[in-house]
């Protein structure tokens, strides 16, 4: 369980009442929402008699990083197959990476599926069964990790949440977080911002999850509708930057002590004080920040 604090900082700052989701402080290293469907990922790994894996990302994939922790923790065999070319330095994420010692294949963007096929079939002519895990740690297993988070939010406070903004990026977070406020804090409305994906993919993505969950899950159909995702604040895309976004990511540590990075969550603040002054908002209003890490992306700017 993750802390779930008030923050009187931000909430002089932004003339509401700020609570965060301390999920930068999930125990795995370098904290962070993936660290959570990590868990819940390669539990389903070692259910299916599964002693290996293959996955993908960036070179600043918090995913790949706490999904090589987990199977260094648990004896898992692990490949990493990053679109991008080698670099010179490794930094943040990457540098744990090889300090893991897991295997770390490197490729085009487009090339991505044959090569994750082919360490799939190399696990298997070694005698080993591996496990497939799409980028990003996008399945089922990742939309419950954050549906029962939710159930963590009801145990923690009886604060009636306006809003919980959150970025989003493959879907299945923003997806359970979804699915767990409608069951439990029906009322609150979830706010999904974009760190790379436009509107209609980001989206229809996001609407895929929660679909697939109410239906293995048993909940009410209706949760697909009233999805909220926005690109407004991406800044140009994954890793993508830019000068106001790192000044907001700097005005935000020094006025309240929170510290944000610009791939993931400068995007998902900045959208959320946009849409904050913009709303109808109140000195009165609760407004829910899951903090989803990003402390390594940080560190690697």
């Amino acid at each position: 369980m993750t802390p779930l604090v008030y923050s009187p900082m931000a909430s002089r700052k932004l003339g509401v009442n700020v609570y965060l989701k301390r999920d930068d402080l999930y125990p795995i290293s370098g904290g962070g929402n993936k660290g959570r469907k990590a868990e819940y990922i390669l539990s389903k790994c070692l259910s299916d008699g599964c002693n290996a894996v293959v996955t993908c990302g960036g070179l600043q994939s918090n995913h790949v990083r706490a999904t090589a922790i987990k199977c260094r923790e648990l004896g898992i065999e692990c490949t990493i197959v990053i679109h991008s070319s080698p670099v010179s330095r490794s930094t943040g994420n990457l540098k744990l990476l090889e300090l893991l010692g897991v295997n770390v294949v490197y490729c085009e963007m487009s090339d991505v599926s044959d090569v994750m096929d082919r360490e799939m079939d190399r696990f298997k002519s070694n005698g080993l069964t591996p496990f497939y895990i799409w980028g990003g740690g996008h399945s089922y297993e990742g939309t419950l990790a954050f549906f029962d988070a939710v159930k963590e939010v009801e145990c923690q406070s009886d604060v009636d949440f306006d809003s919980v903004f959150v970025a989003s990026g493959t879907g299945a977070t923003q997806a359970g977080l979804h699915c767990g406020f409608k069951s439990f804090f029906p009322k609150t409305k979830v706010y999904g911002i974009s760190v790379a994906r436009e509107q209609a993919r980001g989206t229809e993505a996001v609407r895929q999850s929660v679909e697939e969950f109410i239906e293995k899950y048993g909940l009410d159909k209706t949760y697909s509708n009233d999805i909220f995702f926005t690109d407004r604040y991406h800044f140009g895309g994954y890793e993508n930057s830019s000068e106001l976004l790192t000044s907001k990511v700097i005005e935000v540590a020094r006025s309240t002590g929170i510290v944000l990075d610009p791939t993931y969550t400068g995007k998902a603040w900045f959208g959320m004080e946009d849409m904050i002054k913009s709303g109808n908002y109140t000195s009165q209003s609760n407004v829910l920040f899951w903090h989803t890490g990003g402390l390594l992306n940080l560190m690697a700017c």
